[in-house]
């Protein structure tokens, strides 16, 4: 009797950025471990775009469906909802640190550039993730440890430091791009579930449907729906839902706006619905919220998802 193949899981695990912040750091002692261990190599995506540096360890990144193998004194740069996980060597301690960056943010409030658009910026610096070598890529190991040491120190104005390095480390990005056909005809599951997630985080203030997000990975509605609750352990509109709330708290945490316009604002045509599911989500109503000064981060989590904080060491 021939067993039922197992089928692939995801992890998303988000972390929250220091308020008027780009980069939250992940670095210390803890980070030195046998990366992996217990998770039988399944993929995870952040909501951040994730740089990694190891400084001494042998082992396996995943990026989506390549693999490459790592060493001393190499940099992975991996873009906002992109699946990857890393996987020590059998019994090989790895030292890794982390930076979790707003790309995205960073390039629309302080980029300017005379030859391409922060959108088209964007897109290229999210279109591929990748692992380098500091030995072929001095320029931006440098870089990245030049952050990492500002954030570890903290001397006098850092913040302004780090926005300097990191105009740099986009244009250094920007000259690694490399265009890339990436049309499959036997597209794996993750590429799926990636272009479901960006149509998501891009659409959301919009009158999404299922079958959108299925047209966008070229699916049915009904096989985009199976695909999609077998690996994320949630319906599609329950994502879209997560999503947007968790859009609505950060506004109203930075804007004094009504509750009608926030709920209009992420997605919701009527307050009802948006006041239904932000409490479906977030425990609270929307001014419940607001005089709480709630943190997206704490929040628990009212239906069985595969969402999951982002790890502390």
């Amino acid at each position: 009797m021939q067993l039922a193949k197992e089928k692939k899981r995801l992890e998303f695990r988000y972390y929250t950025l220091p308020t008027g912040e780009y980069v939250l750091p992940k670095l210390g002692k803890g980070w030195e471990q046998e990366y992996g261990v217990g998770y039988e190599g399944m993929l995870h995506f952040h909501n951040y775009l994730e740089i990694g540096y190891c400084y001494h360890g042998k082992g396996k990144l995943t990026i989506e469906d390549r693999e490459y193998r790592y060493g001393d004194d190499m940099f992975s740069i991996i873009p906002a909802n992109m699946p990857h996980t890393t996987n020590s060597d059998p019994g090989n301690i790895c030292k890794w640190e982390f930076l979790f960056i707003d790309m995205d943010e960073f390039i629309r409030n302080e980029m300017k550039s005379d030859y391409l658009s922060r959108d088209e910026i964007i897109r290229i610096v999210n279109k591929r993730g990748t692992l380098k070598t500091k030995n072929n890529h001095p320029i931006i190991a440098k870089l990245i440890l030049d952050i990492i040491r500002e954030c570890r120190e903290k001397p006098l104005y850092s913040q302004m430091s780090i926005k300097g390095y990191l105009t740099a480390l986009v244009i250094e990005i920007l000259r690694l791009d490399e265009e890339r056909e990436m049309v499959h005809k036997n597209m794996k599951l993750t590429h799926y579930i990636e272009s479901a997630i960006k149509y998501v985080n891009e659409h959301y203030q919009d009158d999404i449907k299922i079958d959108d997000m299925a047209q966008v990975c070229g699916l049915s509605e009904s096989h985009f729906r199976r695909v999609f609750e077998e690996s994320m352990n949630m319906k599609p509109v329950d994502y879209v839902n997560m999503i947007r709330i968790q859009k609505a708290c950060s506004i109203i945490n930075k804007e004094d706006l009504s509750m009608e316009e926030v709920g209009f604002r992420v997605g919701y045509q009527t307050p009802s619905t948006f006041n239904r599911n932000f409490k479906k989500i977030t425990g609270q109503t929307p001014y419940q919220w607001k005089s709480s000064s709630g943190e997206w981060d704490n929040l628990q989590m009212q239906f069985n998802i595969s969402a999951l904080k982002g790890w502390d060491a």
